[in-house]
């Protein structure tokens, strides 16, 4: 565990590997590595990453796990705030060039990220879960999550664990998250998280890879095609039986699917 000053924030990351090849990750809502990449960042589980040929830096974004106080900004400019002080995390730690992978609402800066960075610092983009424009079923079944007590219980006991045993704090979080993040979803993004796709995700320069697990239960499979059919250079990979959290059903896979993409790019 380190922390690194950033503006306001004291900005927590964990540094697994220490290989060649620099990743940033980022985890979803009010997550840590703890709580998201259990199996991915443990030496001990066959689906484990490769830290010999990675640098793996899993950042908490700012009012998240331990990267507090102060607490989480609210409103639409937020995310693109975290793709730039994401930015400047890998800039202090001394990578010039660097690849970023990012699961649910970290997918949502990872992408953003990439129509930033992409082409110049960023070599390549990993993206899963990734909601990109409004529904109204994706909002109503992310809603239903807002009670926690509609959570997997293995799932719940990871992010207790990882807030140190304070459920109350999981729950005040991620409530706060869902009341002001995707209710206000449409209202903050009109035309979708990087506006219109022609000065969006068209834009993106940095070869792109598409996660998606045909059992989500909170995004739909358009939202991945939508991202795979503008971004240049992307590829969409799906995981039939698997849901939102397709990492942790399908590790191996998951697991040679990424370093292989990653080792493509990184050339």
């Amino acid at each position: 565990m380190n922390f690194i000053k950033i503006g306001e924030f004291n900005i927590c990351f964990e540094k697994f590997g220490h290989g060649p090849i620099a990743v940033l990750v980022i985890p979803g809502a009010i997550g840590t590595a703890k709580s998201d990449f259990d199996i991915q960042f443990n030496p001990k589980h066959s689906g484990c990453l490769d830290f010999e040929r990675f640098t793996f830096i899993c950042v908490e974004l700012p009012g998240w796990g331990r990267s507090i106080p102060p607490e989480r900004p609210i409103g639409p400019n937020v995310l693109h705030d975290d793709a730039d002080r994401c930015d400047e995390l890998m800039k202090k730690l001394g990578y010039n060039e660097y690849s970023v992978y990012g699961w649910s609402e970290g997918s949502k800066v990872a992408i953003i990220m990439a129509r930033k960075f992409g082409g110049s610092r960023i070599r390549s983009s990993i993206v899963q879960g990734l909601m990109t424009f409004h529904t109204d079923s994706a909002s109503k079944n992310i809603m239903w999550s807002r009670d926690i007590q509609n959570w997997d219980i293995e799932l719940l006991r990871k992010y207790e664990q990882a807030y140190g045993d304070d459920i109350d704090r999981v729950e005040d979080l991620w409530q706060r998250h869902i009341d002001l993040a995707i209710e206000n979803y449409g209202r903050y993004y009109p035309q979708g998280l990087l506006g219109p796709v022609q000065d969006g995700l068209r834009k993106i320069q940095c070869p792109t890879l598409v996660l998606h697990g045909d059992r989500d239960f909170f995004i739909e499979l358009k939202q991945a095609e939508h991202v795979a059919a503008n971004v240049p250079n992307s590829r969409l990979i799906r995981f039939p039986n698997c849901g939102h959290n397709l990492h942790h059903v399908e590790s191996i896979k998951f697991k040679q699917t990424v370093e292989n993409f990653l080792l493509d790019n990184n050339n």
